[in-house]
């Protein structure tokens, strides 16, 4: 076997491992209580990932990565839901029909996810859940 052979198939071995991590990082999350897949926009892409509640907090953490950090916290008495909507037809290609799109403002910054109609409802429940401010 040649060098390059063997530099071919380390890299090859490497990079299937390291996404098997990412996949099984993602699996574990999605298993554990609280946990819902959702997508944050950012701008005009959407980024997949977990969402999970926790603390009083939803924490979102992206799909393909392997931080253990968020990427975002909502605090559920910081949240304000704005509206919620169906994606836009130019959105229909990166979200699934039966999506919900949540707009809100979060410590003074106007945001949007995507989540399912269960899980909608899942969500509007945590925050009413808060105590009064």
């Amino acid at each position: 076997m040649h060098t390059f052979d063997v530099i071919v198939v380390c890299t090859v071995l490497v990079v299937v491992v390291v996404f098997a991590a990412i996949l099984a990082r993602q699996r574990q999350m999605l298993r554990t209580t609280g946990a819902l897949p959702m997508a944050l926009q950012r701008g005009q892409r959407w980024l997949y990932g977990v969402g999970r509640y926790q603390d009083g907090e939803l924490r979102f953490y992206r799909a393909l990565g392997w931080g253990t950090r968020p990427t975002r916290v909502l605090r559920r008495g910081q949240v304000e839901v704005l509206g919620r909507r169906a994606p836009l037809p130019a959105e229909s290609k990166a979200l699934p029909p039966t999506s919900i799109v949540v707009e809100c403002r979060a410590e003074g910054e106007t945001l949007a996810f995507a989540i399912g109609e269960s899980a909608f409802t899942g969500f509007v429940s945590w925050l009413e859940s808060s105590a009064p401010l």
